[in-house]
């Protein structure tokens, strides 16, 4: 089912609620349907968003790619690389090579409503509820001024007196990956930096990105930790952003994490404050 208007979803979520029936509510449905659910809605006709005084006011099927488009044209930046719609970004708040510099979805975000059986919430807090506590509808979002060029060094078997040197340069982007036996980094920057062994290139680096594959997270944000997490794991791939709190693994061995006692979680696994909210804001449990 498709809606067009914040009005038209409070409907299917109001009657969702009188005729107990179970709802997901997804931008254009790129990123994993649930089951048990007994009508999909859809926000991508919900597509409005304006650019206006350094920022961008969105309903939550604008797609991030066409905001980021115009945005650039007017010489700004939406600092994410994020595929998919604005209520898919704030749902998941996962991070982005951009995240390095600009932080997770909810550190650029101003504000934004998430719709409930009940009504309108206006609260930052629901970000990364992971559309368990209720519909995104609508928000705001920062832009920042565009890098006239970004200049991507990489270098494989990094060590750590490396990682720390590019940390002391201040990035825009800090990656490193894991692939192959092999710890590679990838540390972007707005000027040109003076650095020995290092490959370069321009633009952003990129993560691989694949919904079908097993993925479990760790939370972390040094690189020795990071090393001890994929030694133990012995993960296909693996990566790590800078400042974004979390080691990404790719078909891990989930078991060596637990004989460990390493936590870990799946990428659609809510956060217990959000499982919490979920027990007063949907009550009779009709999001997915």
């Amino acid at each position: 089912m498709d809606v067009h208007s914040e009005e038209e979803l409070f409907k299917v979520i109001r009657g969702a609620y009188e005729e107990g029936l179970k709802i997901q509510v997804l931008g254009n449905g790129k990123h994993g349907k649930k089951g048990g659910v007994n009508e999909y809605v859809y926000t991508r006709k919900m597509d409005w968003f304006e650019i206006k005084n350094g920022v961008v006011e969105a309903l939550a099927g604008a797609d991030v790619n066409a905001i980021r488009k115009e945005a650039s044209e007017e010489g700004l930046l939406l600092p994410t690389l994020y595929d998919g719609t604005v209520g898919g970004l704030l749902a998941t708040n996962f991070a982005s090579p951009l995240s390095t510099a600009y932080g997770k979805p909810i550190d650029f975000t101003n504000w934004v409503r998430v719709l409930t059986p009940y009504g309108g919430i206006k609260w930052k807090m629901l970000v990364g509820s992971k559309g368990i506590v209720g519909a995104i509808s609508r928000a705001e979002l920062k832009l920042y001024p565009k890098p006239s060029k970004i200049l991507t060094y990489e270098k494989e078997e990094v060590v750590n007196r490396d990682i720390e040197k590019l940390m002391s340069l201040s990035p825009l982007v800090l990656l490193v990956d894991y692939q192959g036996g092999k710890f590679r980094v990838h540390a972007s920057y707005t000027k040109e930096i003076m650095l020995k062994g290092y490959s370069v290139d321009e633009g952003v680096p990129l993560v691989e990105v694949n919904d079908e594959r097993k993925e479990v997270i760790v939370e972390g944000d040094d690189f020795e930790s990071f090393k001890k997490v994929v030694e133990v794991s012995q993960p296909l791939y693996a990566y790590w952003i800078w400042k974004s709190g979390i080691f990404v693994l790719v078909n891990a061995d989930t078991d060596m994490l637990k004989e460990s006692d390493i936590k870990y979680y799946t990428k659609d696994q809510p956060k217990e404050v959000h499982v919490k909210l979920k027990r007063l804001l949907d009550a009779r449990g009709i999001f997915a």
